[in-house]
Parts: C-alpha cells; sequence; structure tokens
C-alpha cells in the first residue's frame, strides 16, 4: 500500500503559505474581516493561536459550502474552492478528500482515486482518513475492484463504528458483499439499521439504504423522511435525499395507481430542480420511463442523454445505455458500449453480466455460460445475472430462450421477487398461463410490500381469462374468447386462422409449432396482457406461439377489421419462429404490414398525411434507429414506415431474400450483417434508398405539411436576412418565410404567421401556399367570402392542395354553389385520392352531397372509392352493398358483406344479407353457413337489438339452411333443418317452399 502511494503524482507544486487568506465568499458576504486586521494590541502568541484558530474554522466553513455546492451540481465552484485550499496547503487531506468525491460525482475516475489515494497517504488523524478512505473504496466499488476496496478499508477500519454510525456500517456491507460475503453484510446491515447515530441527514440516508437492502421498506421510508427534514432544517432539500425517496417509491410502488401520491417520478423531479445533473435521478427518471411506455410526454431516451452529456463515463449511465441498445437490436451500438464499459470497469459484476447477455444474444452461449459461472463462484447466492440475461431477452421477445434463465435465477435466490416476475412473463408469452400466474403470486409475497403494476395487472388479466374465458382447441390452434361469442367467433376465426396458416407457412417455407389465440371482450384486457399496462395503441400482439387480439366485440366495434389483425398476427407467428424470435421489431411488423396490404389494398395503414410530414421534416426513422420508434410515441409510424421499407426491399429485390434476412437473423447475424449479406447494403444506404422511394410515392400527393418546430427553426437559421439578388434566392427565400408562417399558424401563433407572411411578401408576387394559409386565417376570423377569394387566387396562382380545396368546396356548398363544390371536391380526389381523416375526406364529401341531390348512383360510387382506404367502416360497407343488391350485382354485394362481417360478425341481418346474395350466386356451402350464423348471433350482442329470433323467423332461417344443403346434395341435412323449421312455424312460405322441393 505504501509503495503505491509513493507512485502518485502530485497534481499541485507546493506553495508557502503567506498570509492566511479568507474566502472572497465569506469576505463578500461581510461575515469575516481579513485576518491580518486584527487588532495589534492583542499579543503576538495570543494572536497567532487565534489566527490559527479562525483558520480552521474558515476552512471548515469553505469546506462546508464546497460540499454543498457538490451536492448541487456546482462541481466547477466546488473545484474552486478546495483548489485555492490546495494551493496553500499541499497536505490539506480533508480538502483533497473532498475533491476527490467532487471527481467521484462527476465519473472522472483516473482524478477521483489519485486525490483519494494521496489524501489517504496525507491523512493526519482518524477522521481524515475515514474521509479520504471512505471516497477511495466508494471509487474501488464503483469500479468493481472490490479485492482492492477490501485492502483500503482495512486500513481505516479501526477507525469506523459501524455499531453506531450507519454510514460506517452501509460502507463496510458494501464492501463484504462485493466480496461474497453475505452473512458479514447482512449482519452490518442490521447493525446500520438501528444504529444510534443519527444527528446529520446523511447518516438518516444511510440508515435508510441499509434498511432498504434488508428489505424493510417501511423504515428506510421513517429515515429518509428524518433526513429530508433534518436537511430541510439546515442547508436545505438535499438532491440525494430526494433521489432515494424516489427509488424507494419506484421499487415500492412500481407504477401502481396507489402510488400517485408518492410518485417517484415527482421525487426525482424534484432532486433534479436542485441538481439538474444529479445522476441518481436522471437514472431513477430513465427506468421510470422505460417500465411505463405510457410515460410519453417525456422519452426516457432524454434522461439518458442527460445523464451521459454531464458525466460521458459514468459505468450506472454507460450500463443503462447499452443495456436500452440491446433491447431495442442495436447489436452495433451495445458492442461499443460495451467495450467502453469494459475498459472503464471490466471486474464489475453487472458489465460482466451484460456481456454474458451480448454473448447469448449474438450466440456466443459457451462464452455466456463461463461468464455466469464465474459470477455464480464469486457470490453464489447473486441471482442479478442469470436475470440479466433472461430480463434482455424477454425484451427481445425471446421468450423460449429467457425462460430457463428466470428459472435458474429463482433457483439461485428464491426470494429474488424480480426473478419471479420475469419467470412469469417468460411463461405467460410461451403458453404457460397457470405456470406464469403461479410465479406472479410468489413475487408478490416475495416481494413483500412492494407493489408493481405490471405483474399486478398481469395477475388480474390472467386471473380473468382463468375464470371467464372458454378455451376451445383445433390441434394446430386453440383459442380463448368469451363463451357468449364462441359459436360465432369459432366460425369465423378457426379457418380465417387455419388458412393464414397454410398460405403463410407454404409462402415461407416454414410450418409453426402449435398457435394459442386469446381474443379479449375489453381493450384494456389486451392491453394489459400485451404489455402490462392499458392503452396500449394496437390491437393485436404476437409473442411467437402466443397471440393476444382484441374482439370484434370490443369498445371499439365497427372501427376495426379483425380479419387483417388476425392475418397481421399470425404472419409474425412465422416470421418470429423462422428467426426464432432473433429479428429486428421493424423487419418483423414491416413485413406483417406488407402482407396485410398484399392480401387486401383496403388494408393498407394509409398513414400517407403522416409521410408526407416525415419526409418534409426530415422526420423518416433512419433505420438504425427503427426498432426504437416501437417503444415510443412513433408507434403507429414505425409500423408504417417498417411495411414501406418491406415493399422497397420486396420490390427492388423480389421476396426470397426476405427468407434469407429471417435466417440470418436466426443465426445471430446483426443488422449490418444481415443487410450487407443478402442486399449488400449498409443500414445508411438503405435510409437513403427508401428516402427517394418515399418520394415516389408521395408523388402527386398535393398536401401542406404539418411543419415540427424544429424544422421551422432549422429553416429560419438558414435563411439570409436580407432578400437575395438572384430570382430563385428570391423565389427560395419567399418559400422559406411561408414555411415559417405555415409552422406559427400550425403551432397557434398568429401573430408569427403574420409576421412571416409579411417577410415572404418582400419576394414579390404572393406563393399560392401563402394565399392557402390566409385563407385559412381568414376563415379562422369568420371572413368566409374572403376566404373562397383567397383560396381561389391560390388555385388560379398554380397552386394545389387537399385541403384548400376540401375548405373551398365546403364553403361554396354552404351558400348552394353545389356544382362549384362538387367541382373543388372531384379535384380534392384527384390530388389526395382516400385522405386518412373521414371529416375531411373528398369521397364522404361527395358522398353527400350527391345524396342531398338524389344521385344515389354517384353517392354510392364514392362511397365505395372511400372505403377502398377504410377497412373498419361497417356502416358504409352495409350500405353500398345493399344499393349493389337492388341492381342484382350479388359478386360485388357478397363482396362488401363479407368485408363487414371482418369487422363485426355479430349482426344478425348482415348474415341474412349475405346469405341471400351467396345463394344468387350459388355458392352454397356459404350460404348454408350464413343462415345457420344467423341464427347463432345472441341478440344482446347484436348492436341492432333485435330481441330473440320470433319462431317464424328462426323458421325461416332453418329453411334457408336446409335450401342450401339440398343444392349439396345433403338431403338428410336438409330433411333434419325442415323437421325443426316445421316444429317452430310449418305454415311458413320457406318451409312450404322447401317441403315442395323434398317432397314431403
Amino acid at each position: 500500500m505504501g509503495s503505491r502511494l509513493q507512485e502518485t503524482p502530485l497534481p499541485n507544486e507546493r506553495r508557502p503559505v503567506t498570509p492566511p487568506r479568507a474566502t472572497s465568499l465569506l469576505l463578500a458576504a461581510g461575515l469575516l474581516a481579513p485576518l491580518w486586521t486584527l487588532p495589534t494590541q492583542v499579543s503576538a502568541a495570543p494572536a497567532v493561536q487565534a489566527q490559527g484558530e479562525d483558520l480552521d474554522q474558515l476552512l471548515a466553513l469553505e469546506r462546508r459550502e464546497a460540499d454543498r455546492l457538490r451536492r448541487r451540481g456546482d462541481y466547477a465552484e466546488a473545484r474552486k474552492l478546495l483548489g485555492e485550499h490546495l494551493r496553500d496547503d499541499e497536505g490539506d487531506a480533508t480538502s483533497r478528500a473532498l475533491l476527490a468525491r467532487v471527481a467521484l460525482d462527476q465519473a472522472d475516475w483516473t482524478r477521483a482515486e489519485r486525490y483519494a489515494e494521496r489524501a489517504f497517504a496525507d491523512a493526519q488523524d482518524g477522521a481524515q482518513r475515514v474521509a479520504a478512505g471512505s471516497v477511495w473504496v466508494e471509487l474501488l466499488l464503483a469500479l468493481g475492484r472490490a479485492e482492492e476496496a477490501e485492502g483500503v478499508l482495512r486500513d481505516f477500519e479501526h477507525d469506523l463504528d459501524p455499531e453506531r454510525d450507519p454510514e460506517a456500517a452501509w460502507l463496510m456491507a458494501a464492501v463484504r458483499r462485493a466480496r461474497g460475503a453475505e452473512e458479514a453484510a447482512e449482519l452490518l446491515l442490521r447493525r446500520g439499521a438501528s444504529g444510534e447515530q443519527a444527528d446529520r441527514w446523511q447518516q438518516q440516508l444511510a440508515r435508510a439504504r441499509c434498511r432498504r437492502a434488508l428489505g424493510d421498506l417501511e423504515g428506510a421510508d421513517r429515515a429518509l423522511i428524518a433526513a429530508d427534514r433534518q436537511a430541510r432544517e439546515g442547508e436545505g432539500e438535499e438532491p440525494a435525499v430526494l433521489a432515494e425517496l424516489g427509488s424507494l417509491y419506484f421499487e415500492a410502488d412500481r407504477e401502481v395507481e396507489e402510488g400517485a401520491s408518492r410518485s417517484a417520478s415527482k421525487a426525482y423531479d424534484a432532486a433534479l430542480a436542485i441538481d439538474a445533473t444529479n445522476e441518481a435521478a436522471l437514472l431513477g427518471q430513465f427506468e421510470v420511463h422505460r417500465t411505463n411506455w405510457m410515460r410519453q410526454k417525456r422519452s426516457a431516451g432524454e434522461f439518458l442523454e442527460r445523464a451521459l452529456e454531464a458525466r460521458p463515463d459514468s459505468i450506472d449511465a454507460r450500463l443503462a445505455e447499452v443495456s436500452s441498445r440491446l433491447v431495442v437490436g442495436r447489436l452495433d451500438a451495445a458492442r461499443v458500449g460495451l467495450r467502453r464499459l469494459e475498459g472503464l470497469a471490466p471486474a464489475r459484476r453487472d458489465v460482466r453480466a451484460l456481456r454474458a447477455a451480448l454473448d447469448w444474444i449474438e450466440h456466443d452461449r459457451e462464452g455466456c455460460e463461463a461468464l455466469l459461472a464465474e459470477l455464480a463462484a464469486e457470490r453464489p447466492r447473486d441471482s442479478a445475472p442469470e436475470r440479466t440475461v433472461g430480463q434482455h431477452l424477454v425484451e427481445l421477445y425471446r421468450f423460449a430462450e429467457a425462460l430457463p434463465f428466470a428459472e435458474r435465477a429463482v433457483e439461485r435466490d428464491p426470494s429474488d421477487y424480480m426473478a419471479w416476475t420475469l419467470l412469469g412473463r417468460a411463461r405467460a408469452n410461451t403458453g404457460d398461463e397457470p405456470g406464469a400466474l403461479e410465479a406472479l403470486v410468489r413475487s408478490e409475497v416475495e416481494g413483500g410490500l412492494r407493489q408493481d403494476a405490471w405483474r399486478r395487472n398481469m395477475r388480474l388479466v390472467l386471473e380473468r381469462l382463468a375464470r371467464d374465458y372458454v378455451e376451445k382447441d383445433f390441434g394446430e390452434l386453440s383459442f380463448a374468447w368469451m363463451p357468449d361469442a364462441a359459436a360465432v367467433l369459432e366460425t369465423y376465426l378457426e379457418p380465417f386462422y387455419r388458412e393464414a396458416r397454410e398460405e403463410l407457412a407454404e409462402r415461407y417455407g416454414y410450418t409453426p409449432e402449435p398457435t394459442h389465440i386469446e381474443v379479449f371482450r375489453a381493450h384494456e384486457d389486451f392491453s394489459v396482457r400485451s404489455t402490462g399496462f392499458q392503452g396500449f395503441p394496437a390491437l393485436g400482439v404476437c409473442f411467437g406461439p402466443v397471440v393476444t387480439a382484441v374482439s370484434p366485440l370490443s369498445e371499439l366495434r365497427r372501427s376495426f377489421s379483425w380479419a387483417r389483425t388476425s392475418f397481421h398476427e399470425f404472419t409474425h407467428v412465422i416470421h418470429l419462429g423462422l428467426s426464432h424470435n432473433r429479428c429486428p421489431r421493424w423487419i418483423t411488423e414491416g413485413l406483417a404490414t406488407w402482407e396485410e396490404k398484399t392480401r387486401n389494398p383496403a388494408w393498407d395503414r394509409n398513414m400517407r398525411r403522416d409521410l408526407i410530414d416525415a419526409r418534409a421534416n426530415g422526420a423518416l426513422i433512419p433505420v438504425r434507429d427503427l426498432n426504437a420508434a416501437f417503444r415510443g410515441p412513433r408507434i403507429l409510424f414505425g409500423y408504417y414506415e417498417g411495411g414501406l421499407l418491406c415493399q422497397l426491399l420486396i420490390e427492388r429485390y423480389g421476396f426470397a431474400p426476405v427468407i434469407r434476412v429471417l435466417e440470418a437473423f436466426d443465426r445471430g447475424l446483426d443488422l449490418d450483417q444481415a443487410l450487407r449479406e443478402v442486399y449488400g447494403l449498409t443500414p445508411e444506404e438503405l435510409d437513403r434508398e427508401f428516402a427517394a422511394f418515399v418520394d415516389r410515392e408521395l408523388e402527386g400527393l398535393r398536401l401542406e405539411p404539418r411543419w415540427t418546430a424544429a424544422h421551422a427553426s432549422r429553416v429560419r437559421l438558414t435563411l439570409p436576412r436580407e432578400l437575395p439578388a438572384d430570382a430563385a434566392g428570391r423565389v427560395a427565400w419567399g418559400e422559406d418565410w411561408t414555411t415559417i408562417a405555415w409552422a406559427a399558424w400550425q403551432a397557434g401563433a398568429p401573430v408569427d404567421a403574420q409576421e412571416a407572411l409579411r417577410r415572404a411578401a418582400e419576394a414579390g408576387a404572393e406563393r399560392p401556399r401563402a394565399s392557402f394559409l390566409r385563407a385559412e386565417m381568414a376563415l379562422d376570423a369568420g371572413d368566409t367570402e374572403r376566404a373562397i377569394e383567397l383560396y381561389e387566387a391560390g388555385l388560379a396562382a398554380g397552386g394545389e392542395d387537399y385541403r384548400a380545396r376540401v375548405a373551398l368546396g365546403t364553403l361554396l356548398a354552404g351558400r348552394d354553389d353545389m356544382a362549384g363544390a362538387e367541382a373543388q371536391f372531384r379535384a380534392a380526389e384527384a390530388c389526395f385520392p382516400g385522405f386518412d381523416e373521414s371529416a375531411l375526406s373528398a369521397e364522404l364529401k361527395l358522398v353527400h352531397l350527391y345524396i342531398a341531390e338524389e344521385r344515389e348512383d354517384e353517392a354510392m360510387q364514392a362511397a365505395e372509392r372511400y372505403l377502398a382506404y377504410d377497412a373498419g367502416d361497417f356502416d358504409w360497407r352495409r350500405r353500398v352493398a345493399r344499393w349493389h343488391e337492388d341492381h342484382e350485382r350479388w359478386e360485388e354485394a357478397a363482396r362488401l358483406h363479407a368485408e363487414a362481417n371482418e369487422i363485426d360478425p355479430f349482426s344478425r341481418r348482415l348474415h341474412v344479407d349475405w346469405a341471400r346474395a351467396l345463394e344468387h350466386l350459388g355458392r352454397w356451402e356459404e350460404a348454408a353457413r350464413e343462415y345457420r350464423v344467423a341464427r347463432l348471433v345472441p341478440a344482446d350482442l347484436d348492436s341492432a337489438k333485435p330481441g330473440p329470433l320470433k319462431p317464424e323467423q328462426a323458421a325461416a332461417l332453418l329453411a334457408g339452411e336446409g335450401r342450401a344443403l339440398l343444392e349439396l346434395g345433403r338431403l338428410d341435412d336438409a330433411r333434419a333443418r325442415l323437421a325443426e323449421a316445421q316444429e317452430l312455424d310449418a305454415e311458413g312460405d320457406e318451409v312450404q317452399a322447401l317441403a315442395a322441393r323434398l317432397g314431403e
């Protein structure tokens, strides 16, 4: 130890101490006069003694101030104060120890270690040894150098009193635990939890940490409240206490609703209000927002970015970064980050556990298991390494691979409630729901007072599944659904999934394992089963062997196609099975989205408006970052962009490479390697190809984008201050100012918009886009005549814009200029067919106009054009189908009835109408099915509320089914239906007609 100390370089040259100084802080405050101005009548010796005492007091005050500045993140001022101390007295061990702590807080590991080691060497008494040694030990533990930490502790352990001082107990316990001495660590924690001393808030904080480590959350809460009270009575609230409170609340409540009154996020915010760079609070917020995806006002990533910006070499922040890269499949970035971590702290257990996770993900199973074996040998009771590997595999949807790691974690430490939760998730998503429920209940038992919103939500929905739902096994497919809907759902879902399975298995050359499909009546149950939280903006989720989906009877009834959802999710069964869940999510979602559109063009997600916005604002998501979009507010656009990327790849390179890409990921290749091997592309080259592809997709569409503030700021920054002299420059200048004006108007800043329009006008003749904006402003002000004038002026000047056309058409219709309105609506449809907002749909505007003028055929034709872009509109499909029936276009009617059934199969009237259309087409098997289902639809599930079937109605349906069976040559079945019908209403016309045909 001594030789190492002698080799440590000194940070400053020694300087003479003449004369004693006072700090600028205290002088400026008028609290102290310069020591050298003390009265001269004081005798020399007492004066020197008094001067020394005053200097000690001054140094203590300054150190206290430096420590206060440190705790509030003002490291520069803290270093300045302490640096003055060391320039005056290089042997000031107390100030150097504090300077070491400043460096430690900033993750400046080299300086922190040098300062701590030197301070320990210069220490003159026990207090200085403790101050310097504690920092040194904490640093060594942070770097994973536990054996060295134990050696340093041994040199000053005799100066510690763990029986009375919780800080001493906490430090000593940390060293023992790092060395695998679990029983000794627990004994020290118990001493710290009940230690007598608690004169300072720091001791209460240490006491809270000891209690929390022992699982005494209530005791930890009491100690932290006491620490907060002591801090407030002293120098004010302490970020360290507030951040610890946030961490405790997150552990205790983990986003349960009842915990809102003691929100972890609010506690972290309170800490950050005092110290904006507080690492514990920033990483706490990152974890909160990563755990609960519904927290979208602020992203998890923004907190991590702030933490890394403040401390680029922070090990904890880098761990969080690498972990977040792993779970979105950014293996390239994860490798780089992990190498950096291994350079900083190669011995840390969590760094090595993360390496084990990456090894497994990259198919180095031997490397993974070797690391886990090393970690287990060091601390046999520590389940964190196996849990870490399992957690990352679960986040990657590799549930079957995660399962054994979760099982090993709970075997290693049966009290690890987090590992039990992980096991529950892995079991649930591999189809073992009873086992999942058992694991979640065990997690609650082991967790004690620790709540968990995900765990509670999942347990409740699994219990509801077991209690309220029935299961039906069809061999390769099995379903869970509500019993009252079972007969109807079975009729359509089982054959639909079976046909999808056969079609997709043939196309991809892969036959999946048996699949279980859960159909949820309530969207919140689906959302919880899929993500653990309510509000997930999707209709289906595939975990591989398990699919979750929203029932057509949910609160979203008649707004989506269950068939589209089913086909999408079953493509995932194929993709995930073929790649063993190792494919980036954007590719699997993109392929499924492409498959939807290929199966039925009306199933297109129709987010062209969002695509226009993204392209105009430079916000297309780079391929490398696309996976992350599925964990944030742009998730729906992520689906859409992924689908377009797959469309591009398939159109340009064919379908066969898609299968090779999936196989490449299955072999363990990352995104760069797979794209290079199969397509010869880098992600950046694919981004460039995609941008050109998007431009072609958007060609012909005319719509003012929704500009972002960031884009408007970029435009403004690049604008010349003065109007350019050349003609082209003036045109561009005017257009840019018009863009800024539109952005301001869309952001609700009309004054800024007016000013930007004024600048745009300096470029000369008004741009059509400016006229359209002025028209919107006039319309907003209630001046419809001026709005019409401006819209027409913009169009006459060569401008074209969908919203301008629709707005002008609506205004013209309002003054009974129906011919003018029709012309505008038709022009709008031409420049953006199938606009995604029904209230502004040009096709529907035409429908209503034609209906008002009793032009039914044109109205229904326009409605049919609208339906080509909307797969979830039940009512218009039924209405257009009836129009086709009136004109005996039975093929078209049957197609629309089938599409309506794919939205809501619980309509008796639909099945009757569909059956009759099928009869006219001679499709007798289907007709028989529809007459049968019409009888099966429960009256209370039919939104039309038709009431129970009357005997004569049931008899007519039975007769219809018998008629179809007769045409199929199934005479015995036809006679059976006739007998049932005759029992209900023997005199009915259809019953008698069937009897006559059967000769009865």
